[in-house]
């Protein structure tokens, strides 16, 4: 039992020797700084000088953000996580007017479908 406690604290602390060693950014003096052999890379049009439009990111109609709920939802907790969209939030809904999860939860309307408020948190209902 000695022995293995001892082989597995030297194959810790070699492991760790290992992850801890210094790399240089440059290479040493007298290595020669040289390109591989090919064509020369060339950079697509626009990419990397701000010309190019972001992607709009298309939403289906199953994740639409909470904004299109008709009540409004209550005020998060600081601590509540942060989101854009309700898939972001499992069972609560976002306020996306906060950027936030709306938890704890006051009302049903703060629960996805199919949820029901069991403060602080959205649970299934029981049928």
């Amino acid at each position: 039992m000695r022995n293995i406690a001892s082989c597995l604290i030297g194959s810790l602390l070699l492991l760790t020797s290992v992850g801890c060693a210094k790399h240089d950014a440059q290479p040493p003096a007298g290595f020669a700084q040289t390109q591989p052999a090919g064509a020369p890379v060339t950079q697509a049009p626009g990419y990397g000088d701000g010309t190019t439009p972001k992607p709009v990111l298309a939403t289906s109609p199953a994740v639409l953000p909470a904004a299109t709920a008709g009540a409004a939802l209550s005020t998060p907790n600081p601590l509540a996580l942060p989101c854009t969209m309700d898939a972001h939030c499992l069972t609560h809904r976002c306020n996306v007017t906060v950027g936030k999860c709306a938890w704890p939860c006051q009302t049903d309307n703060d629960c996805m479908p199919g949820n029901a408020c069991i403060a602080p948190t959205c649970l299934p209902k029981l049928h």
